[in-house]
């Protein structure tokens, strides 16, 4: 009896061992296993780290203040390091971080790209002034401009330069184009002594000027060409404390402002070259927008938490005024609007400015104005 024990547990014994060699053949080396073919585990790796960049929190991919944060025609990131307080660059991850230009004469208070991303209009302020500077980061020459020149703009190349210039006897201003040296300036209008925003019109020679944002003056939103011929204007009151942004192709401009000097009906419009307007009922700013390259669909962040009473835009700016942002996207041709980030999703209190989107459109970047950090929001 025992003997047939024996034999029954040996052949038992030689039934497991063949079936786990079988197993080891067929399956530890089977393709379709992630666990045994790295390329498929990277796969899945990278299709978890999707959805949860997409759960609907905004990413911090630098983790230092910022300043002027813009994306190149190479993708990666361009920007003033209000920590490091250089030009650097990176990639739209934040990785492979690289110092363009450090020792800078001040602290930078406006950052102007170029669309190549090769040069900066930089405005530094230093314990005696705050002056405009030409970087030129091939060839890492920073050139002072005069201390007259103020609210600069790149043209659509980034090959020359628009300004305001104020008479420092007369305080009288004018609107020029320049090199972005200062060199070969032309007068192209007369300005008075209100103070212009500045923004050249996307795929033309022309230049737009408007004042400056406030609730208790009328807009005023023209245009001229880059010869000083052919001024325009698309609007002349009705709007109080108006700011503007044109769609990439240059067709039409998104505008902010209110219906009168209350304060009351602040909201966002859009605003065709013929000088037509039509109400968006989004009461938002111009800081917290962006065109998609579609040119009809608009990113904005939607300010929550607001004193009602507060007066836009000045109390926002002037008296440090800080919302809780929800994010939105609108498609101006349907009036369809849509929630980038559900509800019950959006848990962060981020008060965004100077959006962007990225090259493929994927992603929505901003700046949070309470932290100065970038953001970003995946699409």
């Amino acid at each position: 009896m025992a003997k047939k024990i024996f034999f029954f547990s040996v052949t038992l014994l030689v039934l497991v061992l063949i079936f786990l060699g079988a197993y080891n053949l067929v399956f530890k080396n089977n393709k379709n296993n992630p666990v045994a073919d790295p390329s498929k585990k990277s796969f899945l790796s990278e299709a978890e780290d999707s959805l949860f960049n997409k759960s609907g929190a905004a990413e911090n991919p630098l983790n230092e203040r910022v300043l002027g944060v813009t994306m190149g025609e190479d993708g990666m990131l361009y920007y003033y390091s209000l920590d490091d307080k250089s030009l650097k660059k990176a990639t739209s991850e934040g990785k492979n971080k690289t110092v363009l230009m450090s020792n800078l004469p001040g602290d930078a208070t406006r950052v102007l790209w170029s669309a190549k991303t090769d040069k900066v209009l930089l405005s530094l302020k230093s314990a005696s002034s705050t002056l405009w500077y030409f970087v030129h980061l091939g060839n890492k020459s920073l050139v002072p401009l005069k201390p007259e020149i103020g609210r600069l703009a790149w043209d659509n190349f980034g090959e020359r330069t628009f300004y305001q210039y104020t008479d420092p006897a007369t305080k009288v201003r004018s609107l020029n184009v320049s090199d972005p040296d200062g060199k070969n300036w032309k007068k192209l209008a007369d300005l008075g002594t209100n103070d212009f925003f500045l923004s050249a019109v996307p795929e033309s020679s022309l230049v737009s000027f408007w004042n400056r944002p406030d609730i208790s003056t009328p807009s005023t939103f023209e245009m001229v060409g880059i010869s000083g011929e052919a001024r325009k204007a698309l609007v002349s009151g009705g709007v109080f404390g108006g700011d503007y942004l044109w769609s990439p192709n240059g067709e039409r401009a998104v505008a902010s402002g209110n219906d009168t000097e209350t304060g009351q009906g602040f909201t966002l419009r859009s605003i065709d070259r013929s000088g037509g307007s039509k109400p968006l009922a989004i009461p938002t700013l111009i800081s917290k927008v962006t065109w998609s390259k579609d040119n009809r669909t608009l990113y904005y962040a939607l300010p929550g938490s607001l004193p009602s009473d507060a007066l836009l835009p000045n109390d926002y700016f002037q008296k440090s005024l800080h919302s809780k942002d929800t994010f939105w996207k609108i498609d101006l041709n349907t009036g369809k609007k849509s929630r980038l980030v559900e509800l019950k999703e959006s848990t962060q209190s981020l008060d965004a400015t100077d959006l962007f989107l990225s090259n493929e459109e994927d992603a929505l970047y901003f700046t949070d104005r309470a932290s100065e950090k970038l953001y970003r929001l995946e699409l």
